[in-house]
């Protein structure tokens, strides 16, 4: 009877990416909107021929045109944490703001859905950021964020204009971004302004006196809305990365995955898991299986040779250390190579050093997956948007190619929950930067307990908090103090402190208030909990296949603290708690450990020759978590 091996490689990314259908063309409808009634949302998502998409700025109430339908106005509304609409697939979708009983109004541009996202993929709405909005406005991409280039300088304007519309409804502070309302009176009230606003008043500046009879914009300075629209350009890089080994060879399908090869035959295939946080910091690890794979004997366990050295050699950790923009939030290129490195050895460094993102989701590595994830026919002119990597080991030379799917997306954080300086008025008490101890049980009870403290940030990003006295098993701290901007060690004990995840999103209803969270420690600093995954929401694949053919996988849910005891209560007396999901209902929160997971794999398939750490890292695979608020920590008033 065979083994049964888990395949430790994310499915969520790969199913999106191959899950696509076409698109369509289509014309844009020029109207003169002499005062327009609208309707809400476009279409509905579930329409086979609906492309439904999201506003990162989270207003309801923003018009929209739809290029494909000639009769009908639309306007976004919220859905939960998102700012929804839909249009045909492949439309251009034409943004404005306008009353129904004015015919003055603020042309936003046209943007082209099939330039963001040339397929309708179920459940995986486009994104449409103000920079894209911007870009329609202007014509041009922007190149950097600064006030000289032209679709940045539109961008801040745009959010220049939210930001005071959320000063006169009271709905968030200058700097935090919030769900706003454009409503029908409001709208109509544009009627006391002299003329329309377009590009061109946004690029001489001469909105803010257009538009002071409807909305006084000198509340919200031109600093302060630049900020916030460098914050929305992070927001849509906080994402999980995932790459994998996987690999179909057939008539119809050539996935390749993340693998390569070194001039001397020798072959390499890994998996990959990255985070990007709302600074816009990177880090994570990849699992690499590197060698000549053996193709005869008991240890085959694919027709494609390098898979097989998924049970003939153990694997190797490569770590990322916290790197700013991996993918360029503007281009969507990979313009800077991404590095990790190997702990054992130093000189052993892989890179990824080129690849494009497309529709937002997935860097292709090979011509299949371009074709597929862009419904072109033929190969790219540029084919530097292939994603790219190169590494030297052990005095070899290797390259390949890597198919990166990025999931997850993160939203903005409701100010009833995510309650910082930033977001509460004088008198009011916060929350956040929230200390904590994380408690991580292990499945195999032959390992003790380990405690690692961590801080939520008021940007809403999670680091460590490592005290001055750690042990093996206990990693937190006695101590709530800050960190070094610079060296990132802590102000008052001088401990190095470590990047390690972020927040989605923010929920609150009456019974839950939180905050869902995802990390990944990867540093040997962490010991026994070094290569924990928290949080991504992934799903992990099982071999060989039932008689059926069916491929059982196993998911790995969501994580989110509960805040509910801090929010209502307003005092630290009955602590929090953080648990999973499952549906409507509370499960354990739980961790995977894709590093022990892996050599879980050569283990099984030789047990004769795995070596003692061998053993004892697999034992890391899984466990819970549980946590408890430091003694130092405390509720402050702003």
């Amino acid at each position: 009877m065979k083994n049964k091996f888990i395949l430790p490689f994310a499915l969520t990314g790969l199913v999106t990416a191959l899950s696509g259908c076409g698109g369509e063309s289509a014309v844009i409808h020029e109207d003169p909107n002499k005062g327009i009634a609208t309707s809400t949302n476009g279409c509905l998502p579930s329409a086979e021929k609906c492309q439904s998409f999201v506003v990162d700025y989270p207003i309801e109430g923003l018009n929209f045109d739809c290029s494909s339908d000639q009769k009908n106005h639309f306007i976004t509304e919220m859905v939960q944490n998102v700012a929804i609409g839909g249009c045909g697939v492949g439309d251009k979708v034409n943004f404005y703001i306008q009353g129904s009983e004015t015919s003055k109004k603020i042309a936003l541009g046209s943007v082209d859905l099939s330039k963001l996202n040339s397929l309708k993929v179920t459940g995986q709405p486009t994104q449409i950021g103000l920079i894209d909005i911007a870009t329609g406005m202007t014509g041009k991409v922007p190149a950097s964020m600064s006030m000289n280039d032209d679709t940045f300088k539109v961008m801040v304007g745009l959010t220049r204009i939210f930001q005071a519309i959320a000063v006169v409804e009271d709905t968030n502070l200058v700097g935090d971004v919030q769900p706003i309302e454009l409503s029908k009176k409001f709208k109509n009230d544009l009627s006391k302004i002299e003329t329309s606003i377009d590009v061109a008043n946004f690029l001489d500046g001469s909105y803010v006196n257009i538009l002071k009879p409807w909305l006084d914009l000198t509340p919200v300075n031109e600093t302060a809305a630049q900020q916030v629209a460098v914050q929305l350009i992070n927001l849509s890089n906080v994402n999980v990365y995932t790459a994998n080994f996987l690999a179909v060879s057939g008539a119809n399908v050539d996935l390749g995955g993340f693998f390569g090869a070194s001039p001397s035959g020798k072959e390499a295939i890994a998996n990959l898991y990255l985070l990007t946080t709302r600074q816009g910091y990177t880090t994570g690890y990849a699992v690499q299986w590197m060698g000549t794979p053996i193709t005869t004997g008991e240890q085959v366990i694919s027709s494609i040779a390098r898979i097989n050295l998924l049970t003939q050699v153990s694997p190797n950790k490569l770590n990322a250390d916290a790197q700013l923009h991996w993918i360029n939030p503007l281009s969507k290129r990979v313009t800077e190579p991404f590095k990790l490195h190997s702990v054992d050895n130093l000189s052993d460094n892989l890179e990824i050093f080129q690849g494009t993102l497309f529709n937002g989701t997935t860097i292709p590595g090979t011509e299949f997956m371009y074709k597929r994830i862009t419904g072109d026919t033929k190969p790219p002119l540029d084919s530097s948007v292939y994603g790219k990597w190169r590494q030297t080991s052990a005095g070899e030379q290797f390259t390949g190619s890597i198919d990166v799917y990025k999931t997850n997306p993160a939203t903005y954080l409701d100010k009833r929950v995510f309650q910082t300086i930033n977001t509460v008025k004088t008198g009011q008490q916060y929350i956040f930067p929230l200390y904590a101890n994380l408690v991580f049980s292990f499945e195999d009870k032959t390992i003790p307990k380990m405690k690692l403290g961590i801080v939520v940030d008021e940007n809403g990003d999670i680091r460590t908090n490592i005290g001055a006295d750690a042990t093996s098993t206990d990693l937190s701290s006695t101590v709530c103090s800050d960190v070094n901007p610079i060296t990132y060690k802590d102000t008052a004990t001088g401990v190095q402190q470590y990047r390690i995840g972020t927040t989605g999103a923010a929920n609150y209803d009456n019974s839950d208030k939180s905050l869902t969270l995802r990390m990944i420690l990867s540093n040997p600093v962490f010991g026994n909990l070094d290569g924990v995954l928290v949080g991504l929401n992934e799903s992990l694949m099982f071999l060989p296949q039932t008689g059926s053919g069916e491929v059982p996988s196993f998911t790995s849910g969501g994580v989110r603290m509960n805040l509910q005891n801090l929010i209502v209560d307003k005092s630290t007396a009955h602590g929090i708690n953080i648990t999973g999901w499952n549906g409507q209902f509370a499960t354990e929160a739980e961790w995977g450990n894709m590093q022990a997971i892996s050599q879980s794999i050569f283990n099984t398939a030789n047990k004769d020759k795995a070596n003692q750490a061998q053993l004892d890292l697999a034992k890391r695979a899984s466990g819970t978590i549980n946590i408890e608020l430091p003694s130092c920590y405390t509720l402050k008033t702003k």
